[in-house]
């Protein structure tokens, strides 16, 4: 299931999910709260367009794996 979970994120952040995919992992994801709250987290840092990604990926994906690494 995990990887079924990944293949749908993938999907969806290089904007090629379907309305389908994209509602079997907002599915997914209200039965599995701890990966909900860590893909949060990936889904607004690849989705913020204010900062430039240069000055700030570092910093994002960072706290990325520390909440991954927290939830385990």
């Amino acid at each position: 299931m995990e990887d079924h979970i990944w293949m749908l994120v993938t999907k969806k952040m290089a904007n090629e999910a379907t309305g389908e995919e994209l509602g079997e992992l907002e599915s997914l994801l209200k039965q599995n709260p701890i990966a909900y709250n860590s893909l949060k987290l990936l889904f607004d840092w690849w989705d913020n367009e204010d900062e430039p990604a240069e000055d700030n990926a570092h910093l994002q994906f960072k706290k990325i794996l520390e909440r991954i690494s927290y939830k385990k």
